[in-house]
C-alpha cells in the first residue's frame, strides 16, 4: 500500500546561547513560532529567523524548521 503524506503546517524553532553554567557548558533557550505556511521556501523561513534573531540580545546557536505531517493510506 502507498503512503499519503499531507503536508499540515510548520513550526520554526530559534535556539540562543544564553550563558555559561558553572562548568562552563552553554545554557541554551529556544522560541518556537508556530503556524508556519507548509508552502513556505526554506530560504523565506531562514530569512525570517534572521530578522528575529537580530532582534534579540543572545547568538543564534540553531535554526531549525520542523514540518507536520499526516501519513495515511490508500
Amino acid at each position: 500500500m502507498a503512503v499519503i503524506s499531507t503536508p499540515q503546517g510548520s513550526r520554526l524553532s530559534i535556539s540562543y546561547i544564553t550563558g555559561k553554567d558553572e562548568r562552563g557548558v552553554d545554557v541554551v533557550r529556544s522560541r518556537t513560532y508556530n503556524n508556519i505556511k507548509s508552502s513556505a521556501l526554506d530560504q523565506d523561513v531562514m530569512d525570517v529567523a534572521a530578522i528575529l534573531s537580530g532582534l534579540q540580545t543572545y547568538p543564534v546557536k540553531s535554526v531549525t524548521r520542523i514540518n507536520q505531517v499526516d501519513l495515511s493510506q490508500e
